[in-house]
């Protein structure tokens, strides 16, 4: 598998519980057949539904490691016949890979050496499964800071085109191709914007229908004859954990894009509730502050209670990697947190850094028990992380916290490890750190407890209640999938935005009357990042809130908005119903100087 959480396994005694209570079980006749191949469907359609939220994390886990220098384990995400195509050639294997990665990338070293730079924050995923579930393909943007402390500063942006394959039971990247889409220099500023013009490995079809259900013979062939009852009931089991577990990281996704949104408008009470009533905020050094009411008179205080006029406030959240506990309680999540800061006249920075935060469920609704951030890079919006590095800020002496920090860290130019709270998707095995951090990382021990084992289910007792269930499982299954069937559309629109392709932005959408237009700009990139979806109670539509943040322009452009949308199932398949962008403001890189416009 590719997650830490493999499926349930069950022992003999737990299959022999399952027999025994079922052996008795009479008056299935014919029924039992259907019931087999409604669920070999439903197997097929859950299979796929986790490959996209599998190749996801394996994609994220691509740019977590990317940003620490871990080198070995970014080989080993790679399929035994793996190949990426960089500018420096192409490089096939994960052996030859981790060898490329450990020596052109680090420089003959484990890790990154103090003064270096390198977040590659990997945004925007359009991924499709193919029909038969054993390959699949995405589209990736790349936002990436490179560079030394005292040196040199600059953007890159990047497009991949990756190809996906279901090997040894785990997902592996089979191609990855890298192009260059934008680099400069930050100061002075220098944007070259490249001609990309690439091809798309999805239509508006397939973007709206991501794991597109199998007409395959093998999937007839596996549902005829019939089953023994007990069997059946163990592969409801194992359907139904499955199943909750990935509508479980779709909720725990949605709490915490919105906390991000919420501290954007400084909605300080709204973000409190977002947490447990034990819940804790660890904001870099500041330290620990506990329970709800405190958490929101720190944030009040430390960032100020309310947005000033010609205020900038955004925290996107990026790359979220999220694993839920085997008994369905708990959850933790890694993620990148950019934002950017500051009032017109007054300055404003850039921060990049990395959280690692626990999550429980307490009344069927996700909360946040642990919010831990690191703040990586903290520099002046005009400067650059050439010029400027600024520590991070220790705790506040007027509402100080209730327990001081629970580590020691120097920020940027100093390298720093924050620890992965999850092993390897591909190898399963613990991230391979640099010698000397990998004791450090050790002690702390973040690695998740798998050892929670959940409660079963009760399994359907009759042909009745079998229909009933499965009924249930399909609609839970199909809801997950209507996240990210909903991410496909938005992020495609921005890449067909990108390629001012008007005839792929209107085939999204279920009528073009309901599309808001954009200024068309001739050479600028767009972003969309940071996606809260939410189905409606009929599972008929979704609502969808996202973040723009365009880069280009011959000047240097840089501006953020809010898409507002919806998007609703057209025979089978979801498109964008309607979809508007609220700007919230821009500014030049040359200088901060920020026009800030209607917010949302």
């Amino acid at each position: 598998m590719s997650t830490v959480f493999p499926l349930l396994v069950f022992t003999a005694a737990a299959i022999c519980s399952v027999a025994a209570r079922t052996t008795a079980q009479t008056g299935f006749g014919e029924n039992l057949a259907a019931i087999q191949a409604r669920m070999t469907q439903l197997e097929d359609h859950l299979h796929k539904a986790k490959a996209i939220r599998d190749i996801k994390r394996l994609q994220y886990s691509y740019a977590h490691y990317a940003e620490l220098g871990l080198w070995l384990d970014l080989g080993d995400l790679f399929a035994s016949d793996g190949v990426a195509h960089y500018a420096q050639g192409d490089f096939r294997g994960p052996e030859n890979l981790r060898r490329f990665y450990l020596q052109e990338l680090g420089r003959g070293q484990l890790g990154l050496a103090d003064g270096r730079i390198y977040p590659h924050i990997m945004i925007q995923p359009v991924v499709t499964v193919a029909p038969d579930g054993k390959t699949a393909k995405g589209r990736w943007h790349v936002i990436a800071m490179l560079g030394s402390y005292g040196s040199s500063a600059s953007w890159a942006g990047v497009v991949y085109e990756n190809r996906y394959v279901f090997e040894g039971g785990v997902w592996k990247i089979s191609e990855l191709s890298y192009n260059s889409q934008y680099s400069g220099r930050y100061s002075p500023p220098a944007l070259t914007l490249s001609k990309w013009d690439l091809p798309y490995h999805f239509i508006a079809q397939s973007a709206g229908d991501p794991a597109a259900k199998s007409d395959s013979p093998a999937i007839a062939t596996a549902s005829s004859g019939s089953a023994p009852l007990g069997e059946l009931q163990q592969r409801w089991v194992e359907l139904a954990r499955s199943a909750q577990q990935l509508q479980s990281e779709t909720e725990v996704l949605n709490l915490q894009h919105s906390y991000g949104y919420f501290s954007d408008q400084k909605m300080w009470g709204d973000v409190a509730n977002l947490f447990s009533s034990d819940g804790t905020l660890e904001l870099g050094l500041r330290g620990v502050y506990a329970g709800k009411d405190r958490i929101r008179r720190a944030l009040s205080i430390i960032e100020g209670e309310r947005l000033d006029t010609d205020e900038v406030n955004d925290h996107l959240q990026l790359a979220t990697v999220v694993h839920i506990s085997p008994d369905g309680k708990t959850a933790k999540a890694r993620g990148v947190q950019l934002s950017v800061s500051g009032t017109k006249g007054k300055g404003a920075q850039w921060e990049e850094g990395i959280f690692e935060n626990e999550y429980i469920k307490q009344n069927e609704v996700w909360k946040i028990r642990s919010m831990h951030y690191y703040p990586r890079v903290i520099t002046d919006y005009e400067l650059g992380w050439a010029k400027d590095a600024r520590p991070a800020a220790g705790p506040n002496t007027s509402f100080p916290p209730d327990r001081p920090s629970t580590e020691a860290y120097a920020t940027y130019p100093k390298m720093y490890y924050p620890p992965l709270h999850y092993a390897n998707p591909v190898t399963q095995m613990p991230v391979q750190y640099p010698p000397g951090v990998a004791a450090n990382i050790d002690a702390r021990s973040s690695t998740v407890d798998s050892s929670k084992r959940p409660a079963l289910p009760n399994p359907p007792g009759n042909a009745k209640e079998f229909t009933s269930r499965l009924n249930e499982l399909e609609s839970q299954i199909q809801s997950s999938i209507v996240y990210d069937a909903a991410e496909n559309l938005i992020n495609a629109h921005g890449y067909y935005v990108d390629d001012l392709n008007d005839s792929g932005v209107q085939a999204l959408f279920s009528s073009a009357s309901n599309r808001n237009p954009e200024p068309r700009r001739t050479s600028a990139v767009h972003q969309t990042v940071q996606p809260v979806i939410q189905l409606a109670a009929d599972g008929r539509s979704a609502a969808i809130r996202a973040r723009i943040l365009t880069v280009g322009e011959k000047a240097g452009l840089l501006s953020s908005g809010i898409y507002q949308g919806r998007a609703t199932n057209r025979d089978g398949a979801w498109k964008l119903e309607s979809l508007t962008l609220y700007p919230t403001w821009s500014s030049p890189f040359t200088s901060w100087a920020p026009v800030v416009e209607r917010r949302r």
